[in-house]
C-alpha cells in the first residue's frame, strides 16, 4: 500500500476517500469522534460506509499534514472495518489513538511506536505487536478479540494495561505476551479467555496484576508465566480456571496476595518457588489445611521440593500476628524435607532404589532422628509437645512400677538390706516379701510380744522406716533423669520375682530419657 502522507495523497494515490474516510477526515479536522457504527463490523468484503484502509488511518494517526492538520487529542473512530496493514511502527502518534468496535483484516503493527494513549476495546484483529511501544498514558484492550499473539514485550505504559473480558485465541506459542514491560499503573486481565500463554514475566507493574475471572486454556507448557515479575501493588487471583498449562510464579514478588483454594491447578502445574508477597487475604482460605495444601501443590516439581514457599508463608503468618500458625506452618516444612530425603532416596512403590541411589547410602539414622525430632519436639516448633510426652512417660512408668510393687517385683535396693536379718526373715515369702519387710502384711505366724499385747506389725517391722514406696514417684524418678526422687536408689524391680518385675528391669533402660533419645 503505498504511504500517504498529504491529503493530496489520497486524491492521487487511491483515487480518493472512501464515503467512511471522508467522514473520518472531517471529524479530525472538527476535533470530534468518528462513529461509524456501534458493532464490530462483520467479516468479509468491507461496506464501503465503514471501510476505513490503513495507510490513510496511519496518516491521520501521525497528525494528518499542513493542509490538513489532525486536532491536537488525536483521533478516536468507532466501528471501523480497516483493511490493509496498519503499520505504526517506530511512528509518533498525534494525541489519542482510539480505534473501538473495529475490525482489522491485519495483524496491527506498532514496533517501537511512541503514542499518548492507545484504546482498541471492543476491536477485533489478527494480531498485534506494540513490542517496544512507550506510551504516556495507557493501553485498552478490553473485550478485545485477537487471532494470534498479542505482544505488548518491552512496552513502557505510563499508565493501565487493561484486556478485562478479552478473548486470546492463539492456540500455540503466546497468547498474550507482555514480558519485561514497564507499566506504571495495574495490568488488568480479569475475565480474559486465553487459548495458549499469558506472560508477564520480568515485567515491572506499579499496581496490582488483577486476573480474578480469568481463564487459562493453555493445553501444554505454561498458562501463566510471571516468573521474576514484580508487582508493587496486589495479585488477584480469584474465580481462575485453568486447563492443563502452568501458573508459574517462580521469583515474582508481590504486595497484597488475594487468591482462592479453588483457582489454583494441581500439583505438578503450580510453580511457587521463589515466589515473595508481603501480606494475604485470607478471607477464602478459613483454615490453615487449605493454606497447607496450596503450598503442597507449588513446592514440588519433578523430583524435587523447594522449601522456600514454607518459609515465605510462615513469614508472612508471622508477620500478621499468626506465630502458632507460622510454627505449623515450619513443621510440616520440615516433615516434606524429611519425607523427601527418603523417598528421594528409596522408591516405596517397588522396593528399589531410585535414580541409581544405593540403600547403604541412605542415611536411615538421621531419617530416624529427623522422625524423633518430629515426635517430640515438633522439630523445634511445638517444644511444649515434649511436656506431654514426658508427663505420658512418667505415667506409662508409674503403671509397670505399680504392677511390679503388687505382684512383689519390687524390692529394698541395698546391698546392707538384703544380708539383713529383718529382709532375711522375710524375703522367701511368696508374694511380695517387700510389703511384709516395711509392715504393709503382716507375715505369718507373727504375734505381738506378751508384755506388750498392743503393739502391732507396722510397728516393729524391720523396714518400718525405710523409704516409701509410690508408684507416681518411681515413674517420674524414671522418666526425669535429671531430678532425683529417691525412689530408683532405694526400690529396684528384681527380675526373679515375676514377669511385672523383669519387664520394670528392662523398661528403666529404654525408656528414651534413660536410653538418651
Amino acid at each position: 500500500m503505498p504511504l500517504i502522507r498529504t491529503r493530496a495523497d489520497i486524491d492521487d494515490l487511491l483515487d480518493g476517500p472512501t464515503p467512511a474516510e471522508e467522514k473520518l477526515l472531517g471529524a479530525c479536522l472538527a476535533g470530534k469522534p468518528c462513529y461509524l457504527g456501534d458493532a464490530v463490523p462483520a467479516k468479509g468484503t468491507p461496506n464501503p460506509q465503514v471501510h476505513i484502509r490503513a495507510n490513510v488511518l496511519r496518516y491521520l494517526i501521525t497528525g494528518g499534514c499542513k493542509t490538513h492538520p489532525i486536532a491536537d487529542w488525536g483521533i478516536v473512530l468507532y466501528g471501523a472495518h480497516v483493511t490493509g496493514a496498519l503499520d505504526l511502527n517506530f511512528a509518533k502518534a498525534q494525541g489519542v489513538t482510539g480505534l473501538i468496535q473495529c475490525r482489522f483484516d491485519n495483524p496491527i503493527a506498532a514496533l517501537q511506536a511512541k503514542l499518548q494513549l492507545l484504546n482498541l476495546d471492543g476491536s477485533a484483529f489478527p494480531a498485534l505487536n506494540a513490542q517496544g511501544a512507550k506510551l504516556k498514558g495507557d493501553i485498552f484492550l478490553r473485550k478485545v478479540t485477537a487471532e494470534t499473539t498479542v505482544r505488548v514485550t518491552g512496552a513502557t505504559i505510563g499508565g493501565q494495561l487493561e484486556c478485562d473480558d478479552a478473548i486470546f485465541n492463539a492456540t500455540f506459542g503466546d497468547a498474550f505476551n507482555a514480558q519485561g514491560a514497564q507499566v506504571t499503573g495495574s495490568v488488568f486481565l480479569r475475565s480474559i479467555t486465553a487459548e495458549a500463554t499469558v506472560r508477564v514475566n520480568s515485567a515491572t507493574i506499579g499496581g496490582q496484576l488483577d486476573c480474578d475471572g480469568a481463564t487459562f486454556n493453555a493445553t501444554s507448557e505454561h498458562a501463566l508465566y510471571a516468573q521474576g515479575a514484580q508487582v508493587m501493588e496486589g495479585f488477584l487471583f480469584r474465580g481462575v480456571r485453568t486447563g492443563q498449562g502452568v501458573i508459574d510464579l517462580n521469583a515474582a514478588q508481590v504486595g497484597t496476595l488475594a487468591d482462592d483454594p479453588h483457582s489454583w491447578p494441581p500439583k505438578d502445574q503450580l510453580i511457587l518457588d521463589g515466589f515473595i508477597y508481603s501480606r494475604m487475604e485470607n478471607a477464602e482460605f478459613p483454615r490453615l489445611s487449605d493454606r497447607l495444601d496450596w503450598l503442597a501443590k507449588g513446592s514440588t516439581w519433578g523430583h524435587e521440593f523447594y522449601p522456600q514457599p514454607y518459609t515465605q508463608l510462615a513469614k508472612v503468618y508471622r508477620e500478621m500476628g499468626q506465630d502458632g500458625d507460622a510454627r505449623d506452618i515450619l513443621a510440616e516444612r520440615e516433615r516434606r524435607l524429611l519425607r523427601h530425603r527418603f523417598f528421594s532416596a528409596v522408591n516405596l512403590n517397588n522396593g528399589t532404589p531410585e535414580d541409581g541411589v544405593p540403600l547403604r547410602q541412605i542415611n536411615f539414622h538421621v531419617i530416624l532422628w529427623s522422625f524423633l525430632a518430629r515426635m517430640v519436639v515438633g522439630y523445634g516448633y511445638h517444644p511444649f509437645r515434649s511436656v506431654m510426652i514426658l508427663f505420658a512417660l512418667i505415667a506409662l512408668s508409674a503403671v509397670f512400677a505399680d504392677r511390679a510393687w503388687q505382684t512383689g517385683g519390687i524390692t529394698p535396693n541395698s546391698a546392707h538390706v538384703l544380708v539383713s536379718p529383718g529382709w532375711l526373715a522375710h524375703h522367701a515369702v511368696e508374694g511380695a516379701p517387700a510389703h511384709v519387710w516395711i509392715g504393709e502384711v503382716i507375715p505369718t505366724g507373727w504375734s505381738p510380744d506378751p508384755e506388750t499385747p498392743e503393739q502391732k506389725w507396722p510397728d516393729v517391722a524391720p523396714g518400718r522406716d525405710w523409704e516409701t514406696f509410690n508408684a507416681l514417684a518411681y515413674g517420674a524418678d524414671i522418666a526425669i533423669p535429671i531430678i532425683a526422687f529417691g525412689q530408683t536408689d532405694a526400690w529396684a524391680p528384681s527380675v526373679s520375682r515375676g514377669a511385672w518385675g523383669t519387664f520394670l528391669w528392662w523398661w528403666r533402660w529404654v525408656a528414651p530419657p534413660r536410653a538418651g533419645l
